[in-house]
């Protein structure tokens, strides 16, 4: 009887060693995918803001992205899989699908829990080619998602290709190849890509940028370096020119470079080209993207007395209320940004 009692004992602590070792096992196993999900979460999310970051900040073309690293080879200075963006074919890219040019980007490496580089697909439209490319905020994406987790109207993607599925065969012959690194439909090099739940046949893992998400800090850039602009007119000249009107045809990219100037009578419009024939802005100079890109897309409203001497003496450039009392009375709009002249640039 005593030795029954004891075997109950030992079978009761050795059913306890071994819960407790499964439960161990089981909250490692839960912590090493964790730490794997957060670690390609964490590359997809850099890459995807060093992106926006890179299409904010473009000295020429506001809005471009560089194209993939997939295909230039140009021993010692630009090779496949070096991190650096391919150079132009032509106008275009060699690729609008390959790995991600983290070096182009001031990068690290970026890699996947799985140590595989990210991959990235590029839309045309958003290529850094200025002089074959215009980039507003009506510029459309040409790449969409489906699945899981469908957009549109998409920018550019990031990638992580996750471990090979069957039939992948990475590195050596194959290592830039990105039907061996990428699944399914993201692997076509199309124009429409797939999202979807890890399985035996499709483990990537996106980070989709849209328009909106690119346009959201454009804008904001754009905005204040017209501001700029303005405030630096206004403090030299002490009024601002009325806008032009916004059908002009001489305001379009392709129009007359001397002409586009303003209507004298319109109070909401677009920021003229010149204030005389030919004369430009006397004393401050436009962004040079902004004729080619922005000047059609961006409304600029002034009210009378801030067009003569002395100007705008009986207000001062404050912002819209809540309420929608005093409204402010030099106003820039750049898409959906609201950007004022406030009265920093008064005196």
């Amino acid at each position: 009887m005593v030795h029954r009692g004891y075997a109950v004992i030992i079978l009761i602590a050795v059913v306890g060693m071994l819960a407790t070792v499964w439960l161990a096992a089981s909250f490692g196993a839960t912590a090493v995918r964790i730490e794997r999900e957060r670690k390609t979460t964490a590359a997809l999310a850099l890459a995807k803001q060093a992106l926006i970051g890179r299409a904010s900040s473009d000295a020429s073309l506001p809005g471009s992205l560089p194209c993939p690293d997939l295909k230039t080879h140009i021993a010692g200075t630009n090779v496949p899989d070096d991190g650096i963006a391919d150079l132009f074919a032509g106008t275009n890219c060699p690729s609008y699908v390959g790995r991600l040019p983290w070096r182009t980007l001031g990068l690290p490496d970026l890699r996947d829990a799985n140590d595989e580089r990210l991959w990235y697909a590029l839309s045309p439209n958003f290529r850094d080619y200025a002089s074959h490319v215009t980039i507003n905020d009506s510029t459309i994406g040409t790449l969409s998602v489906a699945g899981n987790a469908p957009a549109a109207n998409v920018a550019a993607i990031v990638f992580a290709p996750g471990a090979p599925l069957a039939g992948q065969l990475r590195g050596g012959a194959n290592r830039n190849l990105v039907a061996h690194y990428l699944d399914g439909a993201n692997a076509s090099g199309g124009s429409v890509f797939a999202s979807g739940d890890a399985g035996g046949t499709f483990n990537d893992r996106l980070a989709v940028i849209t328009v909106a998400d690119l346009m959201t800090v454009v804008e904001k850039r754009v905005a204040n370096e017209l501001t700029a602009v303005l405030n630096k007119y206004f403090l030299a000249n002490s009024f601002l020119p009325t806008p032009a009107s916004a059908p002009d045809a001489t305001c379009r990219p392709a129009g007359d470079a001397a002409l586009c100037l303003p209507s004298g009578s319109t109070a909401t419009g677009i920021l003229p080209r010149n204030l005389g024939t030919g004369t430009g802005w006397p004393g401050v100079i436009f962004p040079a993207w902004f004729d080619a890109n922005w000047r059609t897309s961006v409304s600029y409203t002034v009210v009378a007395e801030c067009t003569s001497l002395p100007a705008c003496s009986s207000t001062t450039f404050s912002p819209m209320s809540d309420a929608g009392l005093f409204p402010p009375k030099v106003t820039l709009v750049v898409g959906s940004v609201i950007k004022l002249t406030v009265r920093e640039v008064a005196r």
